[in-house]
């Protein structure tokens, strides 16, 4: 039987190596694209028909973006709206057939009542977002013309190994191993967590289910950021180096955002493997640091 191939853009990134892993898993040839690491050479902004020509992938996971810092409002988002496109369209025309495009829950109107399903309205607070919820109204409305079944994910938050600088995780753990005080806001506002290896597990069985259109990804239950910063703390043995309260929150920060999971649970099958205590142990001891 001939295995499925499946390009996998951002695949060098935090949530693109957890879902090579478990696309891997689920029996498909993944194809990485990077335009340093290994895996299929191409640059996605400059020539994305060229990456989608080479890759002779039927599945198609789209996780690449713009990921520098003050990402939430550079306006290099507005690039990745037209390459996205692009590579959409160039992935259909090379005889692609299944897609999942991943976008974010920052596409939605935080100002709400802070639990969001799929019909929540789309109303972003940033460059960031805005970009994300155009590429996913194009995309959406474009699939059927194009011959492809699409799903859009949207991830709401995540922790895991490798938190890059200026992430709320990374910072922690890198406090957390060097012995140095961790200033943190209050940390009352709730956030659904997941994860990253629950995440990535997540896009892959989207990417083997049938279901198209937008699909929250997250737990479902949302938990005080207080919290999540005192499980990592507590299992290091080191809550006397957290600052809560040491910096103020934004005022117009959300008390709430939370994940309706209804049809990653019911449609798609998914259920996280990692309760908080469990997850915060592994990214712990993926870091070299021992709970």
């Amino acid at each position: 039987m001939k295995r499925k191939r499946v390009l996998l853009t951002g695949a060098s990134g935090l949530i693109g190596r957890q879902t090579s892993t478990a696309l891997a898993a689920l029996g498909f040839d993944v194809i990485p694209v990077s335009r340093r690491g290994p895996g299929l050479r191409g640059h996605l902004l400059a020539d994305p028909e060229a990456v989608a020509s080479a890759a002779h992938a039927d599945h198609m996971v789209h996780l690449a973006w713009h990921d520098g810092p003050g990402r939430m409002n550079a306006p290099a988002n507005l690039d990745w709206v037209g390459a996205s496109l692009r590579l959409l369209s160039a992935f259909a025309a090379a005889g692609g057939r299944r897609v999942v495009m991943v976008g974010s829950c920052a596409e939605y109107d935080w100002q709400g009542p802070g639990r969001m399903d799929e019909a929540t309205p789309l109303r972003p607070a940033s460059i960031y977002g805005a970009a994300k919820a155009a590429t996913a109204l194009a995309s959406i409305a474009g699939a059927q013309t194009l011959g492809l079944s699409l799903a859009w994910a949207r991830p709401f938050f995540c922790y895991g190994p490798g938190e890059p600088e200026g992430r709320l995780i990374g910072d922690l753990v890198r406090g957390l191993a060097a012995g140095q005080p961790i200033a943190c806001t209050d940390g009352l506002q709730r956030r659904d967590y997941l994860h990253t290896d629950d995440l990535g597990r997540a896009l892959a069985e989207l990417m083997e289910s049938p279901v198209e259109g937008p699909v929250n990804v997250g737990s479902g239950e949302a938990i005080a950021v207080r919290d999540l910063i005192g499980a990592f703390a507590r299992a290091a043995g080191r809550e006397d180096l957290i600052r809560l309260g040491a910096i103020d929150r934004r005022p117009d920060d959300p008390p709430l955002i939370e994940a309706d999971v209804t049809r990653l649970r019911e449609e798609v099958g998914f259920a996280p493997r990692f309760d908080l205590e469990s997850g915060v142990r592994a990214v712990l001891k993926a870091e070299g640091i021992n709970p």
